[in-house]
């Protein structure tokens, strides 16, 4: 019984949107060739190519990204065993379950893995291993998850705290939903904790009762919209009618939060989901991980007397820069007539003047400037201040700021 593989569910239907303007609906940033021609999908679908582990893929998407995934199925070579197209979007409830529901018909004794199409993975080798101890130490009525040692004090991630306990698979405790930046400082203090990576496993057959027991309606609008014919058929697409009685509500809150027996086994293989452009910065700072998305354009670097700038990418509607402030440095007090901006710190702490107040924002943190609004930042701290900044508006060019004070005695534009 040890030995029986894993049938992976790969959830490939999020918009990303707080990596906006990168990534949007009509390409989130699963789709995204982050590593030279490869896509964080292309690098999920190379991972489960391993037949000592996992067979072949079930792949839940959208109706509209169907080319793209055909598209890395044809590049990566792999077979699937079905792949599921959403009408609408969900959540990772419906898009968990209701692919399990559908493969009982054929096989009523499989285990499976749902884990999401745009984390990044990449140790691959730390990966297999984690999977293999589940594998051989599966337990057959209980819901195991992968969690991350923190190595930061993020606010992007939910949190789960565990049983001490020298075992490799060990008991969840309680669950931590996003924490704000002091509790994560106090987190990443408390041992036991652990990242909540949003990849699990199971048996098919107890989650589809342990469902019909707990969830009883959900489960019989998706029970309902199951082929009664043709379960061999690759392509599935639900009614569109019953599809939207479903809730839109995640795996999480619908299943994980209620059920009694969670476990959790550590992932040490440098996970990210780059969910953010925190982390997709700080990924870029390392050099051996290979991003090319910074490199894609023609663009330099512009130096300035606070420090310098980059252009990271620019459209008829946005351009994101990376701003880099040196320590003791500010911008000017100033406004825009044209554009707006949002400014995401991914590192160093930002004094942010904006109307007629001052506040810091810390790594990971964001503030939203309106257009005509005055505004100003400065790094009153040791290191460099680095900020990503997304402007949004009718034009963009560096003639589009009225200066109000200046400490380098400019009078002319940014």
């Amino acid at each position: 019984m040890g030995s029986k593989k894993f049938r992976p569910i790969i959830l490939a239907g999020g918009s990303g949107k707080r990596l906006w303007p990168l990534s949007t609906k009509e390409r989130p940033k699963q789709f995204i060739p982050f590593f030279g021609d490869f896509t964080l999908f292309d690098l999920t679908l190379q991972r489960i190519n391993n037949r000592d582990i996992f067979k072949k893929p079930i792949i839940v998407t959208s109706e509209e990204y169907l080319y793209l995934v055909e598209k890395s199925l044809s590049k990566t070579g792999l077979e699937v065993e079905k792949i599921f197209l959403e009408p609408e979007s969900k959540n990772t409830f419906s898009a968990s379950v209701l692919p399990v529901l559908d493969a009982l018909k054929r096989n009523k004794k499989e285990r499976y893995m749902v884990m999401p199409s745009d984390h990044y993975i990449p140790f691959n080798k730390s990966f297999y291993e984690t999977c293999t101890i589940i594998k051989n130490q599966f337990r057959k009525k209980a819901l195991i998850l992968l969690g991350v040692v923190p190595d930061n004090p993020s606010t992007e991630y939910g949190y789960i705290s565990v049983d001490t306990s020298n075992e490799e698979i060990k008991r969840v405790k309680s669950f931590i939903e996003k924490p704000d930046l002091e509790k994560a400082k106090l987190l990443m203090k408390q041992p036991d904790t652990l990242w909540n990576s949003g990849m699990f496993f199971f048996d098919g057959k107890w989650l589809s009762d342990s469902v019909q027991l707990k969830n009883r309606e959900m489960y019989s609008l998706m029970y309902d919209l199951l082929p009664t014919s043709e379960l061999s058929q690759v392509y599935f697409y639900p009614d569109k009618n019953k599809f939207s009685k479903l809730t839109n509500i995640s795996f999480d809150r619908a299943f994980v939060e209620s059920n009694e027996e969670n476990l959790v086994v550590s992932l040490e293989a440098g996970w990210t989901d780059l969910g953010s452009w925190h982390s997709l910065s700080n990924l870029h700072k390392e050099p051996k991980h290979g991003l090319t998305l910074y490199s894609e354009g023609d663009y330099s670097r512009t130096e300035k007397p606070w420090g310098y700038f980059e252009v990271l990418l620019e459209s008829e509607s946005s351009k994101v820069k990376i701003l880099s402030v040196d320590p003791g440095q500010k911008l000017s007090l100033q406004m825009h007539e044209h554009r707006s901006e949002t400014w995401y710190v991914t590192q160093g702490i930002a004094t942010v003047t904006k109307g007629n107040t001052t506040f810091n924002l810390q790594p990971g943190e964001s503030v939203e400037i309106d257009q005509k609004e005055r505004h100003r930042v400065q790094n009153s701290g040791d290191e460099i201040l680095e900020i990503i900044e997304i402007q949004t508006g009718t034009y963009f060019g560096e003639d589009d700021i009225i200066r109000f004070e200046d400490i380098y005695g400019r009078k002319d534009f940014h």
